[in-house]
């Protein structure tokens, strides 16, 4: 799993990179952004994950590798999800306090909430 995770993630910064170079923003139609915002949630959820993985293996040797594996993906997707709906936000042009704060405690909640899922 390690390996394709990294395989998409990197595919994921080569598109960002295309859109970046080749695409004018000003002409560029609205699934162009849709597609920034999910390349980038995509790169940093697969690279931050696997990251973490690594670091925890490496420090903690306490759990099984499945366990850190899963654990670890699951932080980096709330951080992906955070990072990519702030994008979505700077594209629109809604980026306040306000917005901020409450992208935080949505994310907040959906973490919490999936922490106690597994719970019950």
């Amino acid at each position: 799993m390690l390996p394709f995770a990294f395989l998409i993630s990197v595919a994921c910064l080569f598109g960002l990179a295309w859109i970046v170079v080749q695409v004018d923003p000003d002409a560029a139609d609205w699934y162009i952004f849709a597609a920034v915002d999910g390349l980038l949630f995509l790169a940093i959820w697969g690279l931050l994950g696997i990251a973490l993985y690594f670091v925890r293996t490496r420090f903690y040797k306490r759990y099984s590798a499945n366990w850190y594996f899963k654990t670890s993906f699951k932080m980096a997707f709330f951080v992906a999800l955070f990072i990519s709906v702030v994008a979505i936000l700077a594209t629109l042009k809604l980026i306040t306090t306000v917005n901020l704060g409450l992208a935080i405690v949505a994310l907040a909640l959906f973490a919490f909430w999936s922490y106690l899922g597994k719970r019950s």
